[in-house]
């Protein structure tokens, strides 16, 4: 299944095509100033132009998903896991609230660390998707 929060920007998804086709695993444009990670937004603010697809459910904590998100980076195969929120913040998927020790999916830690390892999916959210 497939969350979108907007339409995406021909401009900012061509750019970041052409940063994959030229090697780069996450092309990161310069990002305004205003914007902030992913866990700090409003639950009424969305990225725009974020695609999240569930592509497969490993086990009942971790699931595969594809992520473009055409400002900051694309993972077309990252894993995530099922987790308590060590903090408050936004589901990337739903823009609902999550609350410190809820169940959430966070990205598995990797190195480098990914742009969007600070994001969360809230876990009913998430299992719904994946139906």
């Amino acid at each position: 299944m497939e969350a979108q929060t907007q339409v995406v920007d021909p401009w900012q998804m061509t750019i970041g095509l052409l940063g994959l086709l030229s090697g780069e695993t996450c092309p990161s444009p310069p990002v305004p100033a205003a914007r902030k990670p992913a866990s700090h937004r409003g639950a009424d603010k969305r990225v725009p132009g974020l695609t999240i697809r569930v592509l497969e459910r490993a086990t009942a904590t971790r699931i595969t998903l594809a992520w473009l998100d055409p400002a900051r980076c694309a993972y077309y195969d990252q894993e995530w896991y099922r987790t308590r929120a060590r903090r408050s913040g936004v589901c990337a998927m739903s823009g609902r609230e999550i609350r410190r020790g809820e169940h959430v999916y966070r990205p598995r830690p990797m190195r480098p660390h990914a742009l969007n390892a600070d994001a969360m999916i809230h876990s009913i959210v998430l299992d719904e998707a994946a139906r």
